[in-house]
């Protein structure tokens, strides 16, 4: 821009008179000001802020320091602080400023101004204090402990909640009630708590009958902040049912929640147009002496039979380290032995155990047939480290006589398993049998081994199963060899694995000469790549190659002892896609190759396809195939039409939801298959159970239709039934007895019921966590109590207490006389002393404030005064220390005399010397400077 003559000429007047004004005011007020804040407060509720002035000028300065606050702050050195400046003075002014308790977190600007004496600025400078997010909160129980004498009231439990940090928190309060009947019953509360303040919270919850017999459980309660759920604290309170009679019961909920189920079951079900079955099955136990009995029957009648059939009936009893069993046995040894029988076990220790059994095969428990007519067997078996999964052994010798056969069996095994490290673990078994037989007279050993393990090798997982058995072994596996390889691994989000698997199978039997043989060989690998958008690929390759003789009659040449053979190779490509949120999953897999039949000279595709999708509680999935999969699968197709191949297609939809509170349960289902072996069969089924405290009803219901050519089939079944629920019981194996209580008023303290002393009824008394209450002749009764050691527990009530002591429970009856001895009171108060103009800032709530008493060293009680300072605590005679908990005290405040020492007398009140709170006095920051 070009400026005409008589602009320059003003533009060069304003800037003389500008350079003349500034340097007027530099030589009029020429002071310097910084702030040297301490660094060291950022912790402390006191900022300590330093003003360093210096007077440049030729002239003497007078003014004031002015600091501009932001709200909750306050300044201990005032807000007008005079300053006065010689020349070439420099000074260093102290200002002291104090944050107030509900100050909230975050950044505040602190504003010093250095004014003249008529208000004009002559400099400012800005400080940031910056306060960092507390959010500390504490939660306690109002009453720890709740004695409840009726069971018609509710329960009331109480939590107070402090926010001592310096944001307001939204929380959730959960409180968890141990219902034998519910299971977990929760209540939740939700509140907002502002910064420096409490609440307190009530949950309330009427108790079952079954929730208000046992002695004693615990209520829990948690604190989560919200909308993280991050959990803060947690308290419990325990719960006492008192009453004059109390029956043992294991501590807590683990033993609550899974006794043993008491409960018995009725039903009737139909099967098609003719079949009708009525079937009663339960279980219960019982405590015993010594020991628990524990019974289990199922018993089922059908209509076409005279004869009911009992299966899985049987008595056991449990003593200590015993156990006996008579009725339906089951073993599952490397031969099965099941039927009625008996055993026993006995347990020495906690690592060996030895157990013996006989066992007739006849399932039916009243079957008319002769005892072991049918077969029978014998075991016995000991066992080494039974408590130890990582490294144990044991051994087994197992006679079975096989009637079919005509041959007794003889095996003798051992079996055991060993952990190297966490990461390799190996299982070993080992078989040796011996068989000989009546009708051929021959005596022939065989053998079993199977070994599994279990590890890694350089991120390679690695797993294994190899089996082998001989021909005639006496087993559930004769004649077998099976070996499966599992090994896989992460490469970043990628996984590779491979795994191969190969059985065969040649059993031979002396009554049976076709020889049967079986052999199967599987190979896969593949990879899975990562996620993608809730989307997971996974891509392998599979080879199958399976042959038999057990098919040649589907293919019309049953004497042939010629196997058949099927193989494959196919790709699998699969796609998985889930939403946690919707709850949703989706599945679909195509497996598609080339296969090559045994009567076909050239290979034939295949392919099959899955799908499942699930949406909460709906279920839907659907298989089309073409082409056979398995040998067994052609063998029928080509029996039927050899010239067409093996398709199939199936639909399901399954859904099942809970309705009346969750005590009605619904199951339902429909489904279509379509094949060219069983033709078109659609079906369905409905099952509702409907629960209750007391009983459970239930109807199953399923419809099947099937129609192939000319050959078709409606059968629907119908069940209906209900399940009566006794009373649960919590068993113990050992020796239990009884402790008759009997307490009375020792008014002379002589140990001793003397004619003139009175029982003392309706008196709490505890033993371990059992409280019980004596009734009008000052008697209790705790009874099923395992023998072992107890304690009596201190309980004040009424001015009385008995003292504490040690129970061995060694016999059935175990009498206890408690006399009762009248204790001391003690009194006290809490004082404050401080100086209001001298004294710091300071919060307190003497209820906050705690004691502890000590007795020989051991803290006996601990409690806090009322609002007023005062309290009071009943205590046996003795000697006793109350110290006060510093802990418990606010900031700022001190106690010089925190331990007092008193004796207590039986009947007499005893003032504790008053305990005197001082608060701390404020300080004066100096600094000497020199120039």
């Amino acid at each position: 821009m070009i400026f005409s003559c008589g602009n320059k000429i003003l533009f060069s007047v304003f800037l003389v008179l500008y350079f003349f004004k500034i340097n007027a005011q530099t030589n009029q007020f020429p002071v310097k000001m910084e702030i040297e804040k301490d660094s060291n407060a950022s912790k402390s509720r006191l900022i300590n802020i330093v003003v360093a002035l210096q007077n440049t000028g030729l002239e003497t300065f007078s003014g004031n320091l002015h600091p501009i606050l932001p709200d909750g702050y306050k300044a201990i050195s005032g807000l007008q602080i005079p300053v006065n400046l010689q020349k070439g003075e420099k000074k260093y002014i102290p200002l002291r400023i104090i944050e107030d308790n509900n100050v909230k977190a975050g950044s505040s600007d602190i504003k010093i101004q250095l004014v003249d004496q008529i208000g004009n600025i002559i400099a400012e400078q800005i400080t940031n204090n910056i306060i960092e997010v507390d959010n500390n909160l504490s939660m306690t129980s109002l009453s720890p402990i709740i004695f409840r004498n009726t069971t018609n009231e509710p329960i009331s439990v109480k939590v107070r909640v402090l926010n001592t940090g310096n944001i307001a928190q939204n929380i959730t309060l959960v409180c968890k009630f141990p219902d034998p009947d519910k299971g977990n019953f929760f209540i939740e509360q939700q509140a907002v708590i502002d910064v420096k303040k409490d609440s307190i919270f009530t949950f309330s919850y009427q108790p079952s009958k079954s929730l208000s017999d046992i002695a004693n459980y615990t209520i829990n309660i948690s604190g989560f902040r919200n909308p993280e759920k991050e959990i803060f604290n947690t308290t419990s309170i325990t719960v006492q049912n008192i009453s004059s009679i109390q029956k043992f019961q294991e501590a807590q909920y683990g033993n609550i929640t899974d006794p043993l189920r008491n409960e018995i079951t009725t039903s009737y079900r139909r099967v098609g147009q003719n079949l009708n079955m009525y079937q009663v099955y339960g279980s219960g136990g019982f405590n015993l002496p010594s020991g628990y009995l524990v019974m289990n029957g199922n018993a089922s009648l059908f209509s076409n039979q005279q004869l009911p059939i009992l299966t899985n009936t049987n008595i056991s009893f449990y003593q200590g380290d015993n156990f006996y069993n008579v009725g339906s046995i089951s073993k599952m040894f490397e031969t099965t032995l099941s039927g009625r029988g008996a055993e026993y076990s006995h347990n020495f220790g906690s690592s060996k155990r030895i157990e013996i059994g006989i066992v007739d095969q006849n399932f039916n428990l009243i079957e008319k047939n002769a005892f072991l007519k049918n077969g029978y067997g014998f075991f016995t078996k000991g066992s080494l480290n039974t408590n130890n999964d990582n490294k144990n052994i044991s051994a087994a010798y197992i006679y079975r006589y096989d009637p079919f056969e005509k041959a007794k069996h003889h095996i003798l095994g051992t079996e055991g398993n060993y952990a190297l490290n966490k990461i390799w673990t190996f299982n070993g078994k080992l078989n040796a049998g011996l068989s000989s037989y009546e009708l051929r007279d021959v005596l022939k050993p065989s053998l079993a081994l199977e070994t599994n393990y279990k590890g890694a090798i350089k991120a390679f997982d690695i797993s294994g199963n190899y089996f082998y058995s001989s021909d005639y072994f006496p087993g559930n596996r004769r004649g077998s060899a099976q070996l499966q390889q599992n090994i896989s691994k992460n490469l970043g989000d990628y996984n590779i694995f491979t795994s191969f698997s190969y059985s065969n199978f040649t059993p031979r039997f002396f009554y049976f000469d076709r020889i049967q043989i079986s052999e199967n060989v599987r190979y896969e690998t593949g990879i899975k790549f990562p996620s993608i958008k809730k989307l997971n690929f996974g891509l392998s390759y599979q080879y199958q190659n399976e042959s038999s003789n057990s098919y040649n009659n589907f293919f019309g040449n049953w004497q042939s002892e010629e196997t058949k053979q099927f193989s494959a190779h196919r790709l699998v490509e699969s796609l998985t896609w889930s939403n946690y949120k919707t709850r949703q999953t989706a599945l679909v897999s195509l497996e598609n190759g080339i296969s090559q039949y045994p009567l076909q000279e050239n290979p034939q595709f295949q392919l099959r396809f899955n799908a499942n999708y699930s949406f909460r509680k709906l279920n839907f999935n659907a298989i089309y195939q073409k082409g056979s999969y398995y040998l067994s699968e052609y063998a029928f197709a080509y029996q039927i039409n050899k010239n067409e191949d093996y398709k199939k297609l199936s639909l399901s939809l399954f859904y099942n939801e809970q309705f009346l509170k969750q005590k009605l349960s619904v199951n339902t289902g429909i489904s279509y298959v379509e094949d060219m072996i069983y033709g078109k069969a659609p079906s369905g089924f409905i099952n509702a159970k409907y629960n209750t405290k007391k009983f459970a009803a239930f109807l199953n219901s399923s419809w099947y239709n099937y129609a192939v050519g000319s050959l078709t089939s409606n059968i629907l079944t119908m069940e209906i039934g209900i399940t009566f629920n006794l009373k649960k019981a919590s068993l113990d194996s050992g020796k239990k007895g009884k402790i008759q209580i009997f307490t009375f008023y020792d008014k002379n303290n002589n140990n001793i019921f003397d004619p003139e002393e009175k029982p003392a009824h309706d008196y709490i008394v505890s033993i371990n966590n059992v409280v019980l209450k004596t009734d009008d002749s000052g008697n209790a009764l705790y009874k099923d109590i395992p023998f072992g050691n107890f304690e009596l527990k201190q309980l004040i009530q009424q001015g009385w207490y008995y003292d504490e002591q040690k129970l061995d429970l060694d016999k059935y009856t175990y009498p206890l006389t408690i006399p009762l001895h009248q204790n001391g009171t003690l009194t006290g108060e809490l004082f404050l002393d401080y100086n209001a103009t001298t004294s710091v800032d300071f919060d307190i709530k003497t209820s906050s404030v705690f004691f502890n008493i000590l007795k020989d060293n051991k803290i006996i009680e601990r409690f806090s005064p009322n609002d007023e300072g005062k309290f009071t605590s009943f205590l046996p005679t003795g000697n006793y220390t109350v110290i006060i908990d510093e802990s418990s005290l606010p900031a700022n405040v001190y106690c010089e005399q925190k331990i007092r020492n008193i004796n207590l007398i039986a009947g007499e009140i005893t003032k504790v010397p008053d305990f005197i709170l001082k608060v701390k006095q404020k300080k004066i920051n100096k600094k000497t400077f020199s120039n």
